[in-house]
């Protein structure tokens, strides 16, 4: 029988079983293979049956292992490295899972980190489709790290100490333990420190704060805004106010107290 006849090119279309799992392999008996192609078709006199007892049938697959696990994940970050700070970002994963094996077809993926923000991300899930269809989801678990130079401090940072650029220092830190940091010394020296900051930690942003302009008991200028009319008058502050904050102010020629906004050294306003 010819292998390009009609009737070998029906015979191929023939199911005869089913295949295997992707990647593994099947034992068929020979004799069960004619019977149910005959028991189908009845008995075809052109067919002449040859070959071993035993047939092995493999099925062809995709292979997934911690190479291509890795890469579909890099890839992922490289892809948001856009959105994400300008730091060395890298996924370190805790364990792989054994390769696997996915049906043959146009193979695609979607990853899902743990955090939106990717950076401190515990996981990534990866779910696989083969021709659009969902195959398998898996689940990495590991650590998100994201190297850059921040600032740090030189020395340990008591409360109220006030930061100067000889404390502090520029060091290559993992982003993903902190929440507020700053990349130039320049951006925080002169703040005040209101929670206690040790040796060698990042300085957080949340941790300092802008010194005040004005102090408690100092003589200010009170500028009093009345539809557009401008008055002045002169007061005591009752209290430290940083630049926008609201704080009380005893005016010297009637002895009130008024609340007033700061808006620079010495000088507060009052809009009416």
């Amino acid at each position: 029988m010819s292998n390009k006849s009609p009737l070998s090119n029906a015979l191929a279309t023939q199911v005869v079983c089913p295949s295997p799992p992707p990647g593994q392999t099947t034992h068929l008996d020979a004799r069960a293979v004619i019977g149910q192609v005959e028991k189908r078709n009845g008995y075809i006199a052109e067919i002449s049956w040859q070959g071993s007892a035993t047939v092995l049938v493999t099925r062809r697959s995709i292979i997934v292992g911690p190479e291509k696990i890795s890469s579909i994940i890099n890839e992922f970050i490289e892809q948001k490295r856009a959105l994400l700070p300008k730091a060395e970002i890298r996924f370190i994963p805790e364990s792989f899972p054994i390769p696997f094996h996915l049906p043959t077809g146009k193979l695609s993926y979607d990853v899902v980190p743990s955090s939106p923000d990717i950076i401190g991300s515990s996981r990534f899930a990866i779910i696989f489709k083969v021709d659009g269809r969902v195959k398998k989801n898996i689940s990495i678990s590991g650590h998100t790290e994201a190297l850059a130079p921040v600032v740090v401090a030189k020395s340990n940072l008591k409360y109220g100490s006030l930061l100067t650029t000889d404390a502090l220092a520029i060091a290559t830190r993992d982003l993903s333990t902190v929440d507020a940091y700053a990349l130039q010394i320049s951006d925080v020296a002169g703040s005040i420190v209101k929670r206690a900051i040790k040796s060698g930690s990042v300085i957080d942003t949340t941790a300092i704060e802008e010194p005040p302009v004005i102090y408690r008991g100092e003589p200010v200028r009170i500028v009093i805004n009345h539809r557009g009319l401008l008055l002045t008058a002169t007061g005591i502050a009752k209290a430290d106010g940083r630049k926008d904050e609201i704080i009380r102010v005893r005016n010297s020629n009637s002895n009130k107290l008024i609340y007033c906004r700061v808006q620079a050294p010495g000088l507060v306003e009052v809009s009416l």
